[in-house]
């Protein structure tokens, strides 16, 4: 072991030396000929101020933290509110477009009808079918969105589901097979409909009978 080890210690840089020297000086500008208490005082004044500075930022930090807890507390309120108007909104179109469906479903119904009123026997018989088959399709769409069709048809005519576009006197009906009843429908001229919560979609336009007096 060499004993002679404070012989190989290297001299300081000059620049090592130049950052002591800087540092102490800086060390007597601060102290302005202070005496060592008074520094020891002011750095615990120092240090007590930055303890009061701490408690401050965490007050003040806690306080906000109240302030913006409720906002998004709020938040969830509207990003619920939010998805309750999107589902509102999305029932309504579906509302609309079952509307929809049923005006044109019903419009088409009715378009068949005047066809087979109006032509009489001037149809073929397979385009009679086949008109009848697209009516009960259509009819099976009204059901299945709630919509059943109104069966008044020799029932008591009622206000509430029909109009009478004509009234016939009972003796002025002659060969039918069957004893007729004053207010009794005995055609339909335009279906009704119904829906599944019993209000009227739209009434049936009705013929209805009366007594010959009554006319």
């Amino acid at each position: 072991m060499n004993w002679k080890f404070w012989e190989q210690q290297k001299p300081l840089k000059d620049d090592r030396l130049d950052s002591i020297s800087d540092g102490l000086k800086q060390l007597l500008a601060a102290t302005n000929g202070q005496p060592f208490e008074q520094l020891e005082m002011q750095i615990k004044e120092n240090a007590e101020m930055i303890n009061r500075l701490s408690r401050l930022q965490y007050k003040m930090g806690q306080e906000l933290i109240n302030k913006v807890t409720p906002i998004y507390d709020n938040l969830g309120d509207v990003t619920l509110l939010c998805q309750k108007g999107q589902a509102a909104t999305e029932l309504a179109i579906r509302e609309n477009s079952n509307r929809m469906l049923v005006s044109t479903l019903i419009d088409s119904i009715d378009t068949i009808d005047g066809v087979m009123q109006n032509a009489c026997g001037d149809i073929p018989d397979e385009w009679r079918t086949f008109l009848k088959t697209i009516q009960i399709s259509e009819l099976d769409g009204l059901a299945r969105v709630g919509i059943r069709e109104l069966e008044l048809l020799g029932s008591s005519f009622n206000p509430i589901f029909a109009e009478a576009v004509e009234v016939r006197a009972i003796d002025q009906l002659t060969g039918q097979n069957k004893a007729m009843r004053p207010y009794e429908v005995i055609e339909v001229l335009r279906r009704g409909f119904i829906d599944g919560e019993g209000k009227v979609v739209r009434k049936a336009q009705v013929i209805t009978l009366t007594s010959s007096n009554q006319l």
